[in-house]
């Protein structure tokens, strides 16, 4: 597995001093000092951006392709890095959101209803709801055990989550009953067009 990228916060100001730096090739020293690594990661470090081995097998690596790695690294991950970053704040936000309402929950004396889920629950999309899930234009309905009202929590959970992954399906799903009914009342205009047709050749 590749060593994180931990300057890559620092990226803007490494670049800055490379292009001051007057020397062709860096060596590993530098590159230790520079980017705040260990000897092992310097060395793959370098090796990514392209070093080759110098005088005393010593790896060297030059100023100018190291600027050109460095700035594009910079620019596929960091991106990935601020995703992952918002993820986990909005994944934090929501545990708060969950233990500040069981927390209301327990307050009240009433103890949060808890069911297991699985994987698929959480990639759920509107072909992938169970069939006691129907969504129809105008109308959702769920059929669960009528002796059994906790049976339902799952259900609703991964309809939310279909929402939420799939609304483009839900949208399909009313766009197509639109223009069944749409075809259906043309299909009737062209029957009583002929109708009146017919009866008018008489």
């Amino acid at each position: 597995m590749a060593p994180p990228r931990t300057w890559l916060g620092r990226a803007e100001e490494i670049v800055e001093v490379l292009r001051k730096m007057k020397s062709p090739q860096i060596d590993r020293p530098a590159i230790e000092e520079l980017f705040q690594l260990q000897r092992r990661a310097a060395i793959t470090l370098m090796k990514q951006a392209g070093a080759l081995a110098g005088p005393g097998e010593e790896f060297l690596v030059g100023r100018r392709e190291l600027v050109v790695w460095v700035e594009k690294t910079f620019k596929t991950e960091a991106a990935v890095l601020e995703r992952k970053k918002s993820a986990g704040e909005e994944l934090s936000r929501s545990v708060q959101e969950v233990q500040a309402v069981r927390a209301a929950l327990h307050a009240q004396g009433r103890p949060p209803v808890s069911f297991p889920l699985v994987d698929d629950v959480l990639r759920a999309t509107f072909t992938s709801l169970p069939s006691s899930v129907c969504v129809e234009p105008g109308r959702i309905t769920i059929d669960f055990p009528a002796g059994q009202p906790e049976a339902v929590l799952p259900l609703l959970y991964e309809l939310s989550m279909a929402i939420a992954n799939d609304f483009g399906g839900l949208r399909e799903i009313c766009n197509v009953a639109l223009s069944i009914d749409e075809l259906l009342s043309d299909l009737q205009r062209s029957k009583e067009l002929v109708i009146e047709s017919s009866c008018s050749t008489f």
